[in-house]
């Protein structure tokens, strides 16, 4: 496999796994058994690019050229492989902690709550590998937008105001 394909799988992975979630929510098994899967592959073709980087690769992909110079580009340098890694790993793990701790609190609305996890899995692959100025500034607000639902998680005032605090509003 050619890294290029593996930078879209990283990207695209953990959106098909939102959808997944999404789609199986009624059944918190397959739920979340969608998120392990997910998360597992990302760790493993996150782990496969990295001997790459640390060979010597510097993959790279332009996705969409918007105007001359303005572009949606990934490249996959050391740093940003550090970070990818660190994140991929972590989502296995943490999806294992979440799984124990929303059963375990008979929480509400774990479906929405893995879906925004799996989307901020997408948001952190896309800034670690963001090749661009532009590239960086779309994936961070992906990041930024789909994590407010993770703070805000609980729903009661304390988690509202939590967000609001978490995307810059002042308190009232």
């Amino acid at each position: 496999m050619s890294t290029e394909f593996l930078i879209a799988v990283a990207l695209l992975l953990p959106l098909v796994g939102g959808l997944a979630i999404l789609a199986s929510g009624r059944q918190p098994n397959l739920r979340e058994g969608c998120t392990l899967v997910t998360a597992g592959l990302l760790c493993i073709v996150v782990l496969t690019m990295l001997g790459r980087v640390l060979a010597g690769e510097r993959p790279s992909v332009t996705v969409v050229e918007m105007l001359p110079g303005l572009s949606i580009r990934f490249v996959v340098e050391p740093l940003g492989m550090l970070f990818a890694s660190i994140a991929a790993t972590l989502w296995p793990v943490n999806s294992l902690y979440s799984i124990g701790y929303m059963r375990g609190n008979n929480e509400a609305n774990q479906t929405r709550f893995y879906f925004f996890f799996a989307v901020a899995i997408f948001g952190a692959m896309g800034v670690a590998f963001a090749g661009n100025l532009v590239t960086l500034f779309v994936f961070y607000e992906v990041l930024t937008l789909s994590t407010f639902p993770l703070v805000a998680h609980k729903g009661n005032e304390t988690a509202k105001q939590g967000g609001r605090v978490y995307l810059g509003r002042p308190l009232s």
